[in-house]
């Protein structure tokens, strides 16, 4: 049996498979050949973390370092946590099993503030004091980065360093360096010490934070000879390695594709925008880069999806040729290709004929503010007209959904700038184009929240009411629209979100304060309690009105006036100034340069790609007429019981992708692999016996088929057999008659006992002759029976509902009895 410290419980959580690790592609090391190893930490589940960028790029950039090694953690979901808790279980790896007390360092990838009691959760379950000052010298060293850590005071307390910027090469050498600093003996303090000197770098414990009222009074260094703060981005990002071999999750994660990042950083300046200031300059990756990415990333993961990431990917130079050419090659193979931050004029009819060349989906249009005056305040530099003629495009190239993101609570909104918003959702529902208009109008609305290194850093928050009365506006219009339906963020969540935004470090004590509550992933409405947060800050003596409701003064010492994010005071103060006069700030992309203080200057790029290379190779092209059928089956076990019947369809697409078998799809707008599998075996269930079939459009030799699916199939799933077939087809489950099946106890004392089991399943319908063995040498019991339908571990749980499954006991399918088929060719 294959062993696993969680494997007792996994019957009893929710996506199990999300514990197990031995995904493809994860990096198992000897331990005893590794200098220092890494828990990269998301403070989100695991379907979350999966999906991040970042994260993938991390994992690659410290694991192709032969003395380094970075392993998995993410946020248990509540039911495993309470488990874990109750047995007195720590928090472990996916990779190596250990517990997160037994790394060197501990990091956290930080995208957003509701994800702070994520951090506390983590180190809690993992046996590390959540404090930095309750850590001993045995304890790993705790370090944050990512985009919510450009403030990082509110998370003072509970970090020993924070990575300020663009961690591909800064964090593998910080790892060496840590552990040089280690082997020679200095205490965890001197090693600070040390690492506070390098660009990049901040020690929260190096500065001493003093208060007047609610605002700061200063911010100064308590060690001579520190340096401020600086955040540290590469010049060139060829310097960041694409993981082309990533970690394939288990099941479909939130975003399941390659998202490959086609240039990083903007320079439109819109004023409300973090990111657009955080991370500039303007970096863009070469077409020959971003096709070579591509063709090897599709063959490496069999993934179906591109996303072409950029904060705007529109502004991409030479975008269309770019899209067209991605197209080209990989639309036979149904690889679909998405452009997911597209500024409304930069959606041009070309791109969404491209795009819809392999699956019709919805676009996302952002017009952020009703009407064009409070866009001239944000700097959003698009009218009307632009609008429009971005969603007729959309419809004319027939896409019938379509959604429209809007912000409410920005500074100076007054009651017609709602009425905006409703008037243009208005003039884009009555759009035609050939007679037809928008099925399905989906309008997202967010709440404004201020951000620091923002020109509206100074700003206060709407508050909670007046956006609950903007947000039943707009829901009393569209109730009244056809086909509108009105989506959008909590407010409660935003207003939380608000003032951990711009919070200092007296936060901390209220963070830690409602994760004592019980508050957890915060960025879910399902698990969000905004009365556990609100008695934590009185518990504190603090109000968050103070932090996300009060306008700050010009020349106020904000809390992060110590970080040096590249982006001068002077100039976000100018841009403020220019918002309130309803000023255009230009692209300085394309013009002028406006004197940001970034060094170097995004006037380098301006040049317009060419596209040299203009197809991929992905395979070779079959007549898509002639089809092949053939029958495959194959065993289940090990830790591969714990996939899902949807884990383990995604499983198999995506191992037919990577073994390169020309499989045939449907038709329609959304095209599928042409694959038929038997009836779903329950989470938890084991087989001998499962089956299903696959069309190709190529002949291709039964043994080549399962030797290329062997070498590329998840640990526990083995294919044993492959045979084509003629016509006409009988399905899987045409054929069935019966299936033989086995639950095995390894132990004597589980409950119920496998003597109840068989009086339960006598007394059930489709179940035949239950027989119980007993080999008492090896304190092994076997109840054998027959069904005759599937959902058994189902129906047998809903019979005996105190039933489950264990590492002491074990259900399996041994064989499936099939009715003869003559035309199956032996």
């Amino acid at each position: 049996m294959t062993k696993h410290p969680y494997e007792k419980w996994l019957d009893r959580v929710t996506k199990p498979s999300q514990y197990v690790g031995n995904e493809v592609h994860s990096v198992i090391k000897n331990r005893e050949e590794v200098d220092c190893r890494l828990a990269l930490c998301f403070p989100e589940p695991y379907g979350i973390g999966m999906s991040h960028l970042g994260m993938k790029i991390l994992y690659h950039v410290v694991n192709r370092r032969n003395r380094l090694w970075a392993e998995r953690f993410f946020v248990p979901e509540p039911d495993m946590e309470k488990i874990l808790v109750e047995n007195g279980e720590f928090l472990r790896s996916l990779e190596s099993r250990d517990p997160l007390k037994d790394f060197d360092i501990v990091g956290f990838s930080i995208t957003t503030e509701l994800s702070y009691t994520g951090i506390l959760s983590i180190m809690d379950l993992g046996g590390i004091p959540v404090r930095r000052v309750d850590r001993r010298e045995e304890h790993p060293i705790v370090i944050g980065g990512g985009a919510a850590v450009y403030n990082p005071e509110p998370l003072a307390d509970f970090f020993d360093l924070f990575v300020l910027g663009e961690a591909e090469q800064l964090l593998p050498d910080l790892m060496e360096r840590f552990a040089a600093l280690k082997n020679n003996g200095l205490s965890k303090k001197e090693i600070l010490r040390k690492l506070a000197r390098i660009d990049g770098i901040y020690v929260p414990s190096l500065f001493d934070v003093s208060y007047d009222g609610a605002s700061v009074k200063d911010i100064k260094s308590n060690e001579p000879d520190v340096p401020r703060p600086t955040r540290v981005f590469l010049e060139d990002l060829a310097d960041s390695p694409f993981p082309i071999d990533m970690v394939i999750p288990y099941g479909q994660p939130v975003f399941d594709r390659i998202a490959v990042e086609i240039d990083r950083g903007c320079t439109q300046a819109c004023r409300f925008c973090q990111a657009g200031f955080t991370y500039r300059p303007v970096r863009e990756r070469s077409v020959e880069t971003i096709l070579e990415i591509i063709e090897k990333g599709l063959k490496s993961t069999g993934l179906d999806e591109v996303s072409l990431a950029s904060l705007s990917s529109g502004d991409y130079s030479g975008i269309e040729p770019l899209v067209k050419s991605l197209m080209d090659a990989t639309a036979c193979d149904r690889v679909s290709i998405s452009l997911p931050s597209l500024r409304s004029g930069t959606l041009t009819s070309e791109l969404v004929n491209q795009i819809n060349r392999v699956r019709k989906t919805g676009f996302t249009i952002t017009v952020e503010a009703g009407s064009e005056r409070l866009r001239r305040f944000i700097n959003k530099k698009i009218s009307d007209e632009e609008f429009l003629q971005t969603a007729q495009n959309v419809l004319a190239g027939g896409r019938r959904h379509l959604k429209l993101y809007f912000m409410i609570g920005l500074t100076t909104e007054t009651g017609e700038d709602i009425e905006e918003i409703i008037r243009i959702v208005e003039k884009i529902r009555s759009l035609r184009h050939d007679g037809k208009c928008f099925s399905k109008i989906n309008v997202g609305v967010s709440q404004f929240v201020p951000k620091p290194h923002t020109p509206f850093q100074w700003t206060a928050m709407d508050s909670p009411e007046k956006l609950l009365e903007k947000k039943l506006t707009l829901l009393s219009a569209f109730k009244r629209m056809k086909n509108v339906f009105l989506k959008g963020h909590d407010v409660e969540m935003s207003f939380i979100e608000s003032a951990f935004a711009r919070g200092d470090r007296r936060l901390g004590a209220v963070i830690l304060n409602a994760y004592g509550k019980g508050c957890r992933l915060d960025n879910w409405t399902d698990f969000f309690r905004y009365d556990l947060w609100l008695k934590a800050f009185a518990d504190e003596g603090l109000k968050p009105d103070d932090f996300a409701l009060r306008e700050r003064a010009k020349y106020e010492i904000l809390p992060w006036e110590h970080i040096d994010i590249g982006v001068s005071k002077k100039y976000l103060r100018r841009e403020f100034s220019n918002a309130q006069k309803e000023k255009i700030t230009d692209d300085c992309r394309f013009g002028e340069c406006s004197g940001c203080g970034i060094d170097p200057c995004n006037m380098v790029i301006k040049k317009q790609v060419e596209i040299e290379r203009p197809l991929l190779h992905l395979g070779e092209k079959s007549d898509t007429s002639v089809r092949f059928r053939y029958r495959a089956s194959y065993r289940k076990e090990s830790l591969a019981r714990y996939l899902s019947h949807l884990e383990m369809l995604a499983a198999f697409s995506r191992a037919i992708r990577r073994a390169g078998l020309p499989v045939a799809f449907s038709r329609g707008i959304h095209p599928r692999q042409k694959l038929s599998f038997g009836a779903a075996l329950s989470v938890g269930v084991g087989s001998r016996c499962e089956m299903f079939d696959i069309e190709l459009k190529k002949q291709i030799p039964p043994d080549e088929i399962m030797k290329k699916l062997n070498s590329e199939l998840e640990a526990g799933i083995v294919l044993y057999s492959v045979e084509p077939m003629h016509t006409p087809y009988n399905s899987i489950q045409q054929q069935f008659l019966y299936s033989s099946w086995e639950i095995t106890d390894f132990r004597s004392g589980a409950q119920p006992s496998l003597s109840e089991v068989k009086k339960t399943l006598e007394s059930m319908e489709n179940i035949k002759a239950p027989e119980l063995y007993s080999d008492m040498d090896k304190g092994v019991e076997v109840l054998k029976f027959k069904s005759y339908s599937p959902g058994v571990l189902s129906k047998l749980k809903n019979e005996l509902p105190e039933f489950a499954l264990s590492e002491n006991r074990r259900m399996n399918k041994v064989s499936s009895i099939m009715k003869p088929h003559a035309k199956v060719v032996a």
